[in-house]
C-alpha cells in the first residue's frame, strides 16, 4: 500500500481545522502533517512539513490568499492546492487556479467532500464544481475570461481592495494590510469607481459591502 499522502490545513478558524482534521485522520490515503492559522505559518510549513496537498481558506485573518497561493507554489511546485472558501466559487475559483491551486470546493459543500477533492488532485487532475467546470469550458470556447457580472473586468489587486473597502477598511488599513502606497490604494478606488459605475466614494463603499455581503453586485 502506499504511503499517505501529507496533508497541511491553512485555515483561520480552529473550528474548521478540527473538521477537516476528523475528516482525513479516519482516512488511511491522508495523514495531516500541518495546521496554520496564518499565511506565515502556512509558508513555514511548507518547507518543514513538506506536505503533498494543502487545504487553504482564501481568507486567513483578514488578508486575501491569492496572494498566498502564489507564494506558497513558488516555495513548492509540486504542491497540490485545494482552495477550501466560503468566498464566491464563481468570483475566485478562476482566479484561485490562475494563482497555482488545483482544485476549488466551496465550504457550504461540507468537510465530507474534502476527501474526495483532495483524491482527484491526487490523481495530476483539477476539482472543481459542475458549474465551474461549465463555466470555464464555456470562457475557454469563447476564447475569453470569466465575466462574473462586473466583477469580471476587475484584475486581482482590484478585487482585494474591494473586499477590503467592503468589510469596512479604510484606505490606510488597505494600504498597510496590502503593503501598497496611499497613492496605489487612491488609484485603485478611482479604477473600481470607474468600473462599477460608481459616481462617488460612498457608492464605492456600498457596493463593496454588498459584494462581501452577496458575492455579487
Amino acid at each position: 500500500m502506499a504511503d499517505p499522502a501529507r496533508v497541511l490545513i491553512v485555515d483561520d478558524h480552529a473550528i474548521v481545522r478540527f473538521g477537516l482534521v476528523q475528516v482525513l485522520e479516519p482516512d488511511p490515503r491522508f495523514e495531516v502533517c500541518g495546521e496554520a492559522a496564518t499565511a506565515m505559518e502556512a509558508k513555514r510549513l511548507v518547507t518543514a512539513a513538506r506536505p503533498n496537498l494543502a487545504i487553504v481558506d482564501l481568507v486567513l485573518g483578514g488578508r486575501d490568499g491569492l496572494g498566498l497561493l502564489q507564494e506558497i507554489r513558488a516555495l513548492d511546485t509540486g504542491l497540490h492546492v485545494l482552495v477550501f472558501s466560503a468566498q464566491p466559487e464563481m468570483v475566485y475559483a478562476r482566479r484561485a487556479f490562475g494563482a497555482g491551486a488545483r482544485g476549488y470546493l466551496m465550504k457550504d459543500a461540507g468537510v465530507e467532500k474534502v476527501p474526495e477533492a483532495l483524491a482527484v488532485l491526487l490523481l495530476g487532475k483539477r476539482y472543481a464544481s459542475d458549474a465551474v467546470q461549465r463555466a470555464m469550458f464555456q470562457e475557454a470556447a469563447a476564447g475569453r475570461g470569466a465575466t462574473a457580472g462586473s466583477l469580471g473586468a476587475l484584475s486581482d489587486r482590484e478585487l482585494q481592495v474591494l473586499r477590503l473597502l467592503g468589510v469596512g477598511l479604510g484606505s490606510a488599513e488597505i494600504a498597510a494590510e496590502l503593503s501598497l502606497s496611499m497613492k496605489t490604494v487612491g488609484t485603485y478606488r478611482e479604477r473600481l469607481k470607474a468600473k462599477l459605475g460608481a459616481d462617488n466614494a460612498l457608492q464605492l463603499e456600498q457596493r463593496a459591502a454588498e459584494f462581501v455581503r452577496t458575492g455579487t453586485l
